[in-house]
């Protein structure tokens, strides 16, 4: 992923400096230098980029990656993804599929499986409740906790 950003940003600067070159009207080998220049340049800010997304807002890159692979066909091949297979496994009537070697998953399972993909340290310090990733926040959930405890002792008395 990280190659990708810094290519894409490569690609970028040349294509920039090199239309703005030809339309300016200078000569092809000062376009050229530029342009080279400008790849270099854009390459560096790409790996920039991504090092402080990496660094700030990893769920970023993690929402990245898995657009780049669901849009490009990363699951499988493209006669899978036009016959109704989305993410590995054909979502049925019933919330069951199968993978490709057959296996029957259901969509909760799936759903189950991105979720340990999201505890695993990437998305940060987060608690997982009822399948739902919430912030870690230890004074407002002991705040919670003696809220409930008062509300028990108040339901016993």
């Amino acid at each position: 992923m990280q190659i990708g950003f810094i290519l894409g940003f490569a690609v970028l600067g040349a294509i920039i400096s090199s239309v703005s070159g030809f339309l300016v009207g200078n000569r092809i080998t000062y376009i050229l230098f530029v342009s080279f220049l400008s790849t270099l340049a854009f390459g560096g800010l790409g790996f920039g980029v991504f090092a402080t997304l990496e660094k700030k807002v990893p769920e970023f890159l993690e929402f990245l990656s898995g657009l780049s692979l669901e849009g490009m066909g990363g699951f499988g091949s493209s006669e899978e993804s036009h016959d109704g297979m989305e993410g590995g496994f054909e979502a049925g009537s019933d919330g069951m599929g199968s993978d490709a070697f057959g296996v029957q998953t259901s969509v909760e399972d799936a759903a189950e499986a991105r979720l340990a993909m999201a505890k695993s340290g990437k998305y940060g310090d987060h608690i997982i409740v009822d399948k739902i990733a919430i912030k870690n926040e230890p004074k407002l959930m002991a705040e919670a906790i003696r809220t409930m405890m008062a509300k028990d002792d108040m339901q016993e008395g």
